[in-house]
């Protein structure tokens, strides 16, 4: 009997506010199976933790066979530069709309159009195409036109690793699941979140760590820590940087370019 696929996290997801803006990065897996995949790659403030961490699994970036991308925002796909082996799997949904993007999506700006054009290996997937063996992509658009969710099968049950669909716990909390931005369709938004949380036993979010979809409770896999390096100081060394312990808030924001619910 074939050992089914794994799956690790190689750079979680978050994003945390700041009184200057949000600093905010995409999670990025591997699947181990009958390639090596991996599922997002980032943008270039992440390229040297990616490459520091798959070395430390004895992974170098030729040796990445396959990319799935969740969806082409560029937060998620501009290290695709760094794995020029890899074959790049993304939705044909999304794959066409990084052609000729809405000038006002901000998250699809019309380069990312000429990366994929320059990434010569591209294949465009359809809802529920398999990628090997326990591997499929199910579609789950509302965040953008595209996006897509890979399902690895396992014994704890199916892992989605989600993307932005689903991008943190927090969403799967609120009383209608969905996106944390939405560029394309509200209502789709909302049917995808569902679709994720009615489909999978564990949830690898787009920017948030890993979670057990034990519905209505939602428990994180593993803990959390984040170093913050270099905070603002003065000519002294007096550091001004400070942690607001407030509540958390999640709001989903419904972006200019997308369809709103009747």
């Amino acid at each position: 009997m074939s050992t089914p696929p794994t799956v690790e996290v190689l750079a979680q997801g978050f994003m945390t506010a700041t009184s200057e803006g949000g600093l905010s990065y995409c999670g990025i897996s591997l699947i181990r199976g009958a390639h090596l995949t991996l599922v997002d790659v980032g943008y270039m403030a992440r390229r040297d933790i990616l490459v520091e961490r798959l070395a430390a699994i004895g992974v170098q970036p030729g040796d990445i066979e396959r990319v799935v991308l969740t969806h082409a925002h560029w937060d998620h796909c501009l290290n695709l530069p760094y794995f020029p082996n890899a074959e790049v799997f993304l939705s044909d949904t999304e794959y066409e709309y990084a052609q000729h993007p809405n000038p006002r999506d901000w998250a699809t700006p019309a380069f990312i159009g000429d990366l994929l054009n320059r990434t010569l290996r591209i294949q465009r997937l359809r809802d529920g195409d398999e990628l090997e063996a326990g591997v499929r992509v199910m579609a789950v658009p509302g965040h953008s036109p595209g996006s897509q969710a890979v399902l690895v099968e396992s014994n704890e049950g199916i892992v989605g690793l989600v993307g932005d669909a689903l991008p943190a716990r927090a969403a799967a909390l609120l009383p209608t699941p969905t996106a944390r931005i939405v560029f394309w369709d509200e209502a789709e938004a909302e049917r995808s979140a569902r679709r994720i949380l009615d489909s999978c036993a564990l949830v690898f979010p787009g920017h948030d760590r890993p979670f057990r979809n034990n519905g209505p409770r939602f428990d994180y896999l593993y803990p959390q820590s984040l170093v913050l390096r270099n905070p603002p100081r003065d000519e002294d060394g007096t550091i001004h940087a400070d942690i607001d312990r407030g509540p958390a808030s999640f709001v989903t924001i419904i972006q200019p370019t997308a369809r709103r619910k009747a």
